[in-house]
């Protein structure tokens, strides 16, 4: 409840922001964190449902597709860097989704690569005797050698058996985004105290201008409740954007945090 007070304060009481120059850097700074800690909390609190059901999901769903697609008979095998298959060539694989005729990989391992065949078979990718060639884009292709895989196999068993491998570990995958999410947004808040010199700096010489007599250190304890407004709209824009097209506008946060400051510490008149 106190907090909450506190919060309400930072946004608008001039006899709050007289106070604040007698608290210690100490004091202040744990605000801060508190404030930042809630914040990134409301943020992950979205994030729930995209990252912990829908995430592990799509992987399952992908994984399944792939196996799925994978031609049932194909064998591909590579040994010291050669690659045979047990189909006749060129073996085109077509799409999964969408437009089955449309062929995505190409097989030939007999005919050497050039750019004029590449174009030909109209595929996203070649895998040639000892290379996969790929479009970059229409103009610029991409080579990879398979010169360092020395024994490989690919079949739709070898596919099942990688997943029913991994398959149980997908129920982590939630919890581990949701966890470096975490450690990501708040990491981000707490850069806001590098954000923050600056800010005390202006405040510093805002003080200058509307003659009141307020350090750099003193400045900065101000900064730490002031910025308060500044990181909830920040917050609340983000989480609504998608219904209200508004992303905010250049520099808000550091616009509303010297606003606060002014409203709170400068244009007050001075009280006993």
């Amino acid at each position: 409840m106190n907090f909450l007070k506190t919060v309400i304060n930072s946004i608008y009481s001039p006899e709050f922001y007289s106070i604040v120059l007698t608290k210690s850097f100490k004091k202040n700074l744990s605000y801060f964190f508190l404030l930042i800690l809630l914040l990134t909390i409301t943020r992950l609190i979205t994030l729930i449902s995209p990252l912990f059901f829908e995430t592990a999901q799509a992987l399952q769903t992908f994984a399944t597709d792939i196996i799925d697609c994978y031609p049932k008979d194909l064998k591909v095998k590579i040994t010291k860097g050669q690659v045979t298959i047990n189909a006749e060539e060129p073996y085109f694989i077509s799409s999964c989704e969408g437009d089955k005729s449309q062929n995505l990989v190409v097989i030939d391992t007999k005919t050497p690569y050039s750019s004029t065949k590449f174009d030909e078979y109209q595929v996203a990718a070649w895998i040639t005797k000892d290379s996969i060639v790929y479009k970059k884009s229409d103009v610029e292709s991409r080579t990879y050698s398979l010169a360092q895989i020395k024994d490989f196999k690919l079949n739709q068993e070898v596919l099942n058996s990688f997943y029913q491998k991994f398959s149980p570990y997908l129920k982590f995958v939630g919890p581990m985004l949701l966890l470096l999410s975490f450690i990501g947004l708040y990491l981000a808040y707490i850069l806001r105290l590098i954000h923050l010199l600056l800010l005390a700096s202006l405040i510093w010489l805002l003080s200058k201008i509307f003659r009141r007599t307020l350090g750099f250190g003193q400045s900065y304890k101000v900064s730490l409740y002031a910025i308060t407004l500044g990181l909830i709209v920040d917050l609340v824009v983000s989480l609504t954007s998608r219904y209200t097209y508004f992303h905010g506008f250049p520099f808000m946060v550091s616009i509303l945090t010297l606003g606060v400051v002014i409203v709170n510490s400068f244009l007050p008149k001075k009280t006993s």
